[in-house]
């Protein structure tokens, strides 16, 4: 039994919205992760909440004025709109939602982009390991050298764990980085969330999206940063205001350089997994003893986590590009902004 031919326009509208919560649920945990760690009990949610969004405005409005009506900053020039909606187009922005109540780290560029254009789905797999690789090559001796200088150095067994106070000039240093940060993620990913609506945007059309877009922040917020915050709770001194300025200004730098790099997508999940990956072998290096195996456990997890979120996007993704050829058999007329006779 065939399913009946949606409305193309709310079709694109719910997957908008079900992409801007799956990607703000999943990807911007990483981004806002170690500030919503280390200002649980510190700020109110509010004034967060009124931070990331203005920001949130900004890049959005920014890169629509650009871009001529595209929000994107250009990451689909080479990325066309769907020729047309199913309901199978559904299936990748749900998928990222299941994964992120599993608590996995989802490379939601694979996986939403290449729902829409599969031919791209090998050269998106190989720029995410590449972002990955670059991450790790950048973070270790990186952190081997700021370990114990801009962030504490974690106790070891044999040793008392430090008080010391932390200076007031850390509070406008994290959310200076935060904010470079948030504005760099935005830039690499808005391309993730709106590459099923066209790519020109009238206003009205922009500020219905900004107001999904605030929707799904609100919901992090509210829900302190959902399963996968727990990537970030795991780590050394996540909860240290020194550590996740740290983290947050180094992952702002990574994503500006390659996104200087290359105009096209790539997998900010797993520049930021490469990040950690880096940081914590230096940290786990500088220790005496070295605690490599509870080290060696949590990064074989992240990576076990993050490769399955991996292959179950190259699967669905694949889905809705040989489900839309039935599909456009059945409906040959349903085409974006048309609706069904």
């Amino acid at each position: 039994m065939t399913l009946p031919p949606p409305p193309s326009t709310w079709l694109a509208a719910l997957a908008f919205v079900l992409a801007a919560v799956a990607v703000i649920g999943n990807d911007a945990v990483q981004t806002l992760g170690p500030f919503l760690s280390s200002n649980r009990d510190r700020t109110p949610r509010w004034l967060q909440g009124l931070f990331i969004g203005g920001l949130l405005l900004l890049v959005l409005v920014l890169g629509w004025w650009r871009g001529d009506g595209d929000p994107s900053w250009g990451r689909l020039a080479s990325i066309p709109p769907p020729a047309r909606l199913g309901w199978t187009d559904l299936l990748p922005p749900l998928a990222v939602l299941a994964l992120t109540a599993w608590g996995a780290p989802v490379s939601t560029t694979v996986l939403l982009l290449a729902a829409v254009a599969p031919m791209a789905g090998r050269d998106l797999v190989l720029r995410s390991l590449a972002g990955y690789g670059v991450a790790l090559v950048v973070a270790l001796p990186l952190y081997l050298l700021l370990a114990g200088r801009l962030e504490p150095l974690p106790p070891s067994a044999s040793s008392e764990p430090t008080t010391a106070p932390v200076s007031p000039w850390w509070i406008p240093l994290q959310w200076l980085a935060t904010g470079w940060l948030w504005i760099q993620w935005l830039i690499q990913d808005l391309a993730n969330i709106y590459v099923v609506l066209p790519r020109r945007l009238a206003v009205g059309p922009l500020v219905l999206s900004l107001l999904a877009l605030l929707l799904a922040v609100a919901v992090l917020l509210l829900g302190r940063g959902g399963p996968v915050q727990a990537i970030v709770e795991g780590k050394t001194n996540s909860h240290d205001r020194r550590s996740a300025t740290v983290i947050d200004l180094v992952y702002g730098l990574l994503l500006f350089g390659l996104g200087r790099w290359s105009p096209r997508p790539l997998s900010t999940t797993w520049v930021f997994l490469g990040l950690l990956a880096g940081r914590e072998l230096a940290l786990s290096w500088r220790q005496r003893p070295q605690p490599w195996r509870a080290t060696g456990r949590l990064l074989s997890g992240d990576l076990l986590k993050a490769g399955a979120g991996l292959a179950i996007s190259l699967g669905l993704a694949l889905v809705p590009g040989r489900l839309a050829v039935a599909d456009s058999a059945a409906h040959p007329g349903m085409l974006p902004g048309s609706d069904a006779a």
